[in-house]
């Protein structure tokens, strides 16, 4: 390998670091974490953190504390001679000590300086606390363990300058830099850690609503697509067989009312969404010839399985636009059956594909095709053939 190839992969993978870093500044972070409550709204916000992340730590740090002296007490509930304030600092002074220098630092440093990339000024603020806590510990060491009763102004005489002169060395400015550069490295690891956690909730939740806004947005667009392409058929009878139109507009409207109140929701009954399929290949039938053959079967194992409303109305609609042969036999054979978890359209109908209409923007089959993805992503089947002049769709959906 040589060194310019070297140069490079050392350059990428600091780049690396670079973005991954940069993703995780306080002002990037905060942003983001507010544009998604912002888009769940006041009744997702409240549960974004079913448990507030301070609960957990107070939680888990008072287990900490609690232990030994749960460890400490005699099995009748008093403390044992052997335990001492003495012997009670010894335990609690380090513990105490890491727990502060930890907190204040995943909660005010790291993401104060370090997330925003001011090095210097987190080294330098950090080990300014390392060596505060270290000296609030030894006076605290000094008050409750030492015999001497020459108390603070001792402490800050003598004993002080006693101590720095005894053992201050080189070993222990290195063991002083390897304690305090271990404590920091943990602490922005973990911190780095959870707030990626976070940062992938917040990115699945973002991606989660915008498909949901995507999902409302093409099924706003399907019932309007539905409804102009039956009010042309309609409009085509009106001169040739008024009754007919007529009695076309009534179920027309009945099918609306039904569409109304039903499709505005997620799912519904596989059979009412059937029955809305079967009107509508109905209304399809009255613009054909009467030598058109039509049939329409169901088999629903459990009538009440749930799927998304209108979600093979384009198929249906397909099925009866390019199977019309002024000259020939025209036939649509369309099956639907629910079995076993499985949902399973099959349609297979006379292809005499129209040549397209100038403007014709094709929203059916393409909605079909953008909810099937966004809904059944991985647990669908779905094809298309032509066998001479017969096309056939076949689809399967696994469904709960």
């Amino acid at each position: 390998m040589s060194i310019e190839s070297t140069k490079k992969r050392l350059k990428d993978f600091w780049q690396v670091i670079h973005e991954r870093l940069s993703s995780l500044q306080e002002d990037q972070f905060d942003r983001g974490e507010r544009e998604l409550i912002a888009i769940l709204g006041d009744d997702e916000s409240k549960s974004f953190f079913p448990v507030p992340a301070t609960l957990l730590m107070v939680l888990v740090w008072s287990f900490i504390l609690f232990f030994p002296l749960i460890i400490l007490l005699d099995p009748s509930g008093s403390v044992g001679d052997d335990v001492t304030m003495g012997a009670l600092g010894r335990y609690y002074l380090p513990l105490l000590s890491t727990m502060l220098i930890f907190f204040l630092n995943q909660r005010i440093l790291v993401p104060k300086f370090f997330f925003k990339k001011k090095y210097v000024r987190y080294f330098v603020c950090d080990s300014i606390l390392f060596v505060i806590v270290l000296f609030c510990r030894e006076l605290y060491s000094f008050l409750t363990m030492s015999e001497s009763s020459g108390g603070v102004a001792e402490f800050f005489g003598s004993y002080c300058f006693r101590t720095v002169r005894d053992h201050f060395s080189v070993w222990t400015l290195v063991s002083f830099m390897i304690i305090l550069s271990t404590i920091s490295f943990l602490c922005i690891i973990i911190s780095v850690f959870s707030r990626q956690l976070i940062r992938a909730f917040i990115i699945r939740e973002k991606k989660k609503v915008a498909l949901e806004y995507e999902l409302d947005f093409l099924k706003s667009q399907l019932s309007p697509h539905f409804l102009f392409n039956t009010l042309n058929n309609i409009t085509s009878l009106i001169r040739i067989e008024p009754k007919l139109a007529e009695s076309s507009m009534e179920k027309l409207s009945k099918l609306l009312r039904v569409m109304l109140y039903q499709t505005s929701d997620k799912f519904i009954d596989i059979k009412d969404d059937v029955d809305l399929l079967q009107k509508y290949g109905e209304l399809e039938k009255l613009r054909l010839p009467k030598s058109f053959e039509y049939v329409f079967e169901t088999d629903l194992e459990n009538p009440h399985c749930q799927i998304p409303p209108l979600l093979m109305m384009p198929l249906v609609e397909n099925a009866m636009k390019h199977c019309v042969n002024p000259d020939g036999k025209s036939f649509a054979h369309i099956r639907i059956s629910q079995k076993d978890g499985k949902i399973h359209f099959k349609s297979v109908n006379s292809n005499f594909p129209r040549k397209p209409k100038p403007g014709a923007s094709g929203l059916g089959l393409a909605t079909f095709e953008k909810r099937l993805e966004l809904l059944f992503s991985g647990k669908y089947s779905y094809g298309t053939w032509i066998e001479g002049n017969t096309y056939v769709c076949d689809l399967t959906l696994t469904v709960k």
